[in-house]
């Protein structure tokens, strides 16, 4: 479905399927504690601190693998598919194949799919009635003396929004 044309490798790399994952040669530490922070947001503090002590015992333990399940033709195949601006790979509706599509094409479809309003509807991004809502929340609490100036802060600081 693309007109780009794929190497002999790339097709191969990409036979093994979406699901395949190399062999990685390298752990990226900072990745790993900005996922973990982000996931362990409105975790209590004493499963924070078992699960960061377990992912620093992962990261100080781990070793490189002595066997790649790629080839340096293979790896190098699946980072010029990884770094082509113009394709874009994805599963097929059915059969579970891949398919490799122009980019422009796959960002059309993708465009008149939400478009079908008996499927999709608009909806409004409700962040700042909240805010308002949880603004005006604290400062009556503030008012009637049930929190603090720094509680009043915390609870309004943007920081404080999920990611």
């Amino acid at each position: 479905m693309s007109k780009t044309v794929l190497t002999y490798e790339q097709m191969y790399v990409l036979s093994k399927g979406l699901k395949y994952v190399p062999t990685p040669s390298s752990l990226n530490v900072i990745d790993i504690i900005t996922n973990s922070e982000k996931s362990l947001f409105n975790v209590p503090k004493i499963i924070k601190q078992a699960a960061f002590a377990e992912i620093s015992t992962y990261v100080t333990k781990w070793k490189k693998p002595e066997h790649n399940n790629l080839s340096k033709e293979e790896r190098l195949a699946l980072k010029q598919i990884k770094c082509n601006p113009t394709i874009t790979v994805v599963t097929a509706d059915k059969g579970g194949k891949v398919v490799v599509m122009d980019r422009d094409t796959y960002v059309l479809q993708i465009e008149e799919h939400l478009k079908n309003r008996n499927i999709y509807e608009n909806v409004k991004d409700p962040t700042n009635l909240i805010k308002s809502k949880i603004s005006k929340l604290t400062n009556r609490l503030f008012k009637n003396g049930k929190i603090s100036e720094f509680n009043k802060f915390d609870f309004t600081s943007i920081d404080n929004l999920p990611y």
